[in-house]
This record gives C-alpha cells, sequence and structure tokens, in this order.
C-alpha cells in the first residue's frame, strides 16, 4: 500500500510541474486509485483516471494540440529559445504539428535573439514538414536567414522552395540587397517570372541609391559619394570634399586614443619607422569611409561599410573603441563575414 501510494505521488507531482497539462485539484494521495488506459492520439501519455471517492472520478487527459500550440506562443513570447525548441521536439515525438502562428513566432525570437544555430534548427523542422506549410513560412524563413546576416542559407530556401509568389522575390532581392550583395540582387531582378511590382523596383532603386553608392566601398574613398536628403535634393551636390573626412578621421584617432586605443603596428607590411606605420593604418580605406559617414548623415543612424578584403585586427580594434564613444551602430562587411560593432563591442566577439 505505501509504494503505491509513492507511486501516486510521484506521478501527481509529475502532472502538477508539467507545464503541457492542465492544473487540477488533487485530493490526498491516500484517497486516489490510480489507473492508466491506453490511448493511440497521444503515445507518450494515455489516459489516466484518478478515483477518489465512490461518487466521484476524475479523468486527467493529455491537452490537444491546440493547447501544445498555445505552450510554444507563451515560451516565444516568454523569449526562451531554449525551451521553444524543447518544447517543439516533444511536440515533434508526439506527433503534433506546430501550427504556422507558432512558427513565425518562434522564428522571430531567432531574429530577436540572433541565433543561427536555433534558426537552423527551425529550418531542419520546416523542410521536414513542408507539406504542412505554405509559401508564407519559407518567406519568413528566408527573411529571418537575411537578418542573421546568412544570406547564402537564405538563397538556400528560395532555391528549395517548391511555389514562389511576389512576396519571395521580393523578400530575396531585397534581402541581398541589403546584405551587400547588390550583383546577386540585380540579377534575381532580372530573372522574375513576372514583371516586377513598382514596390520592388522603387525599393531596389532606393537602396542602390542609398548604400550602393554612399556605403559601399571599393577602396578609393574619392568614389563614395554623398547621400540625397529630402532637403537638398533639389541642389546640386558638389564633388566630394574629402579634405573633411581627413579632418574627421584625424580628429576620431586622436579621441580613441584617450578611450584607449594604441595602433597596433604589426599589421602594416612595409618596413616603414613607428611614425609611418601608425599614419598608414590610421588612412585605411574602411576609416575613411566612417569619417565620411559622419559628416554626411544624421546623428544615430547606422553606418553599413562593405569591403571587398577582410578588416585588419587593427581597424576592427579601432572601430570597436568608436563605436564606444560615437554611439553608432558600425556595420562592416568584409570578405569573410558581418561585423556589427555596438557599444565597443562586434558580434564577432573578436573571432572571424
Amino acid at each position: 500500500m505505501a509504494q503505491s501510494t509513492a507511486m501516486v505521488r510521484s506521478m501527481m507531482s509529475f502532472f502538477c510541474s508539467n507545464r503541457m497539462l492542465k492544473t487540477f485539484i488533487i485530493p490526498p494521495a491516500e484517497n486516489v486509485i490510480f489507473t492508466t488506459l491506453h490511448n493511440k492520439k497521444y503515445p507518450p501519455f494515455g489516459i489516466l483516471k484518478l478515483k477518489f471517492s465512490q461518487q466521484d472520478t476524475l479523468h486527467l487527459q493529455p491537452q490537444p494540440p491546440k493547447a501544445f500550440n498555445s505552450n510554444l506562443n507563451d515560451l516565444c513570447k516568454e523569449k526562451n529559445i531554449h525551451l521553444a525548441l524543447q518544447s517543439l521536439e516533444e511536440m515533434e515525438q508526439t506527433g503534433i504539428l506546430a501550427d504556422s502562428e507558432s512558427i513565425l513566432e518562434l522564428m522571430q525570437v531567432i531574429i530577436d535573439t540572433k541565433s543561427l544555430k536555433a534558426g537552423d534548427r527551425i529550418y531542419e523542422y520546416v523542410m521536414k514538414f513542408s507539406s504542412n506549410y505554405n509559401v508564407t513560412i519559407f518567406n519568413r524563413l528566408m527573411d529571418m536567414y537575411f537578418k542573421l546576416g546568412d544570406y547564402r542559407r537564405a538563397g538556400r530556401v528560395f532555391e528549395q522552395m517548391s511555389c514562389k509568389n511576389i512576396d519571395s522575390w521580393k523578400t530575396m532581392i531585397l534581402g541581398l540587397a541589403e546584405n551587400g550583395r547588390e550583383k546577386e540582387a540585380i540579377r534575381v531582378f532580372t530573372e522574375m517570372p513576372t514583371k516586377p511590382s513598382p514596390e520592388i523596383s522603387e525599393a531596389l532603386q532606393n537602396h542602390l541609391k542609398e548604400t550602393a553608392y554612399t556605403e559601399k566601398l571599393h577602396e578609393k574613398p574619392a568614389l563614395i559619394k554623398p547621400k540625397m536628403n529630402k532637403s537638398s535634393k533639389n541642389q546640386k551636390q558638389g564633388p566630394l570634399d574629402r579634405s573633411k573626412a581627413y579632418e574627421k578621421l584625424r580628429a576620431l584617432n586622436n579621441e580613441a586614443k584617450e578611450a584607449g586605443y594604441v595602433p597596433d603596428t604589426r599589421f602594416v607590411v612595409h618596413d616603414l619607422d613607428q611614425e609611418a606605420k601608425e599614419k598608414s593604418l590610421l588612412y585605411h580605406s574602411e576609416r575613411l569611409a566612417i569619417a565620411y559617414g559622419l559628416i554626411s548623415t544624421p546623428p544615430g543612424s547606422t553606418l553599413r561599410i562593405i569591403k571587398n578584403l577582410r578588416i585588419c585586427g587593427d581597424c576592427h580594434n579601432f572601430i570597436k573603441i568608436l563605436s564606444s564613444f560615437e554611439k553608432r551602430v558600425f556595420i562592416v562587411r568584409d570578405n569573410k563575414r558581418f561585423h556589427h560593432f555596438k557599444d565597443g563591442v562586434c558580434s564577432c566577439r573578436d573571432f572571424w
């Protein structure tokens, strides 16, 4: 009898602590008779029958699929990505499909937490049950990868889609452009099977005006053109005044040194004296691009720099320190990856 009571207490404790099951008021364990009935619909749990008097019988049944999805949504709202993925796996093992709303919520949490590993997990899940989801889910999956800075994975989703709509093409084109892949964006734009909508055309053109020509770096700062704002739209733009950019860069260099920056001349390959090496580092093209961006864009706006070579360690450290006192976000894409500099920290954690 004592052994049976212990078993009942253990099972009752499980049900009370499991958030996937409803809460019940349960009488003392000594008054409970425990039986399990087989249920094929919910194989891990079965139907539980608790009899605690001659008149009253309490049945505990697992929650329906809707309740499982509701639980997953709650975890997403809590931004608990670990438990949300764990819940998704439990649903998969139970044979319950996550609905589209839950998948969309989960992808948003992945974007917010910037977890590429979690993104790959949801990708695997969606592809495994691809026949159960519509094009909206796949469009959002592409968008998720673009927002995580991985245009290759986004492109993989695009290629694997058996059905694409106008939003699919829009997501792919603008996602490539926003991730610095302007040539690929234009190529996909020309491959559209239907005539591009004015919305897509205008969005791509605006991005090319504001990014490809004002933020793209070709190792020749003189080619960077100033960004047109509304107030100057009807005014003639003069040639880029490089002297102001150089002046700004020298000022930034002094501020960075006061904030702890020490030039690392190991990244200068030429045989020069110490002063010449420091000057060589100072005028690296990404720094000049940032200096010009700071004097030609509104305070607080994000600067995006695209570099076709690997960023050197000294520039990486310089931009980190710069982001700590300029209170700007600097996004630098070199030939390896994206670097998001904010508040003195880089998203790569100094490993690239």
